[in-house]
């Protein structure tokens, strides 16, 4: 039977346990968050398609990382009682 903590002990020289969690940089920050800012500024948006378009640039987000991006932001494009998107001021 082998165990998990000698291959730690081989590997590190300790059989402590390794890192959980911790944190990790967003990936939306900087020049990405400036583009984002610019680009729901211009038209009307979905969180999946601003996920899409980052991917066209090469940015690997998901759905998630750009909701928390327009929630910090206070982004919205709230849709009206006619069934259709609001209208930008």
């Amino acid at each position: 039977m082998r165990f998990k903590w000698s291959g730690r002990l081989r590997a590190t020289g300790s059989v402590s346990a390794g890192q959980i969690g911790g944190h990790k940089p967003r990936v939306l920050s900087g020049a990405h968050a400036d583009w984002l800012r610019a680009r729901v500024s211009s038209a009307s948006f979905t969180l999946r398609g601003l996920a899409a378009e980052l991917a066209e640039r090469g940015v690997k987000v998901d759905y998630r990382s750009v909701w928390e991006f327009a929630h910090r932001e206070g982004l919205s494009f709230k849709k009206n009682r006619r069934g259709g998107g609001a209208d930008q001021a």
